[in-house]
């Protein structure tokens, strides 16, 4: 009698931790997809980020091709138009030049307006 209640129990132990080791399986599968979800998630992210640099740099490179004198560039081409530099202008050269190209007749009749051709 002890015999068959000690294998009831047992038997009964064992079919608790099968059912839970089949749960925790199932959890586990369940967490696996979670985490292959966000991994796709993650590298869609990666991708995007990427892209948008990649884009950022394009347009960077657009921008400083578009720009035009600045700094000691400009003094040379005033200098180089208008034969020497002065001040006084009401015009303000750099800000204009250094953010687009600025022709040499606006160069010419900003900086220099009295200087003959």
């Amino acid at each position: 009698m002890k015999f068959m209640a000690l294998a009831f129990c047992m038997a009964f132990i064992l079919a608790v931790n099968t059912f839970n080791l089949k749960e925790s399986a199932d959890h586990m599968e369940s967490l696996e997809e979670q985490l292959e979800d966000n991994q796709d998630k993650q590298a869609q992210l990666y991708a995007k980020m990427f892209q948008d640099i990649y884009e950022l740099q394009k347009y960077a490179k657009k921008v400083r091709a578009r720009r035009g004198s600045c700094g000691f560039k400009l003094l040379e081409k005033i200098a180089q138009i208008c034969g020497d530099i002065s001040g006084g202008s009401e015009v303000d050269l750099a800000t204009i030049c250094c953010s687009k190209q600025c022709p040499d007749s606006f160069i010419k009749a900003s900086a220099c307006p009295d200087k003959k051709a």
